[in-house]
């Protein structure tokens, strides 16, 4: 048996048995369903914004065939239920949100079509009261990155995918970057900080306090484990404690100390999705294992309203199969102690 196989075996036996050394189980937190979405969809990056879980575009299911989305919604946890907002000018995948200046934005993405399915973005997109409106572009097309809001009102977009030369139509025409770009409030100019040491896409993150956390994502060669940690005021990464399982195509919330990340998915050697939650702790460097998600997928958002984490939508199966509605929330103990 291949040595890597062998690895990815005993990992998830050691996983299943709850034995593996870095995850210590913590019984504290449980999951509960909620509202479903109102179309099954993956590939999502939803932001929180007053209080609600905004989701816009990704790869959607219609009539049993895929379908790439237009549509945006937001969720209301006060009354478990779903608003559908303006649809975005052009159907996207793979495009992230977050709030810049009191509004939701939208970056990046894949401008999904039959007949290009895999042609990048590098518009910005603002939601306003009459709808989303064009509020700038990216340096250069992105998708599957990290963008976050962070300290003082400022945006992140950080690693992820860009093309690598002229073509932009096939997923063989983008390459991963360490790129790392920042937009300061009231503008919309995107600057340039320390490049991330590890290029990757389908990565997660988020920040505590002045230091942003990004773990995970993958490579053509396969994906990764690596946790990297960004301080603002030293402009400067660095390592830190790997993933106790190497992902892609997961979510995350902060909470505390830490970042929580969900899910995913693997191709090599042997294509599965995860049900893994895990709990980083900044404070010590150290993961611990959460109860697992009681749907495991990947493709999946996520985002924390008071002492809830809602993990929406993505896939029960590798890569497009298995698209889904579900809305699963992690209940933290009162204060979101996550330990």
């Amino acid at each position: 048996m291949p040595i890597r196989r062998r690895q990815f075996l005993l990992t998830t036996a050691l996983l299943s048995s709850g034995l593996l050394p870095a995850a210590a189980r913590t019984p504290t937190v449980k999951w509960r369903a909620s509202a479903a979405l109102p179309i099954r969809t993956q590939e999502i990056y939803p932001t929180v914004h007053n209080g609600r879980l905004v989701v816009a575009g990704g790869i959607s299911r219609r009539l049993g065939a895929p379908w790439f989305s237009e549509q945006a919604y937001s969720y209301d946890p006060a009354t478990d239920a779903w608003t559908e907002l303006a649809a975005l000018p052009e159907a996207l995948h793979h495009a992230a949100l977050t709030v810049h200046d009191g509004d939701v934005i939208l970056a990046g993405g894949f401008n999904g079509a039959y007949s290009h399915v895999w042609r990048m973005r590098g518009a910005v997109y603002r939601l306003l009261e009459e709808g989303w409106v064009n509020d700038g572009n990216l340096p250069r097309p992105r998708a599957e990155g990290v963008l976050t809001t962070g300290p003082g009102g400022t945006v992140h977009l950080v690693t992820g995918q860009s093309p690598r030369g002229e073509d932009n139509s096939q997923r063989s025409d983008h390459v991963e970057v360490v790129d790392h770009w920042i937009r300061a409030p009231g503008s919309r100019r995107w600057e340039s900080l320390a490049p991330i040491p590890t290029a990757r896409n389908s990565a997660t993150g988020g920040w505590v306090g002045e230091q942003l956390i990004v773990s995970g994502g993958r490579t053509a060669s396969g994906n990764l484990d690596t946790t990297e940690i960004y301080d603002l005021r030293e402009d400067r990464w660095r390592s830190a404690a790997p993933l106790p399982l190497a992902q892609a195509g997961t979510a995350s919330a902060v909470v505390d100390d830490g970042l929580i990340i969900f899910g995913g998915e693997i191709f090599q050697p042997e294509a599965a999705v995860f049900p893994n939650v895990w709990r980083y702790s900044l404070s010590n460097d150290r993961w611990t294992e959460l109860p697992q998600m009681p749907t495991p997928r990947h493709g999946i958002g996520a985002g924390r309203i008071g002492d809830e984490v809602f993990v929406i939508g993505g896939a029960t199966e590798p890569g497009g199969s298995g698209t889904s509605d579900v809305n699963e929330v992690l209940v933290l103990p009162v204060g979101g102690n996550g330990q």
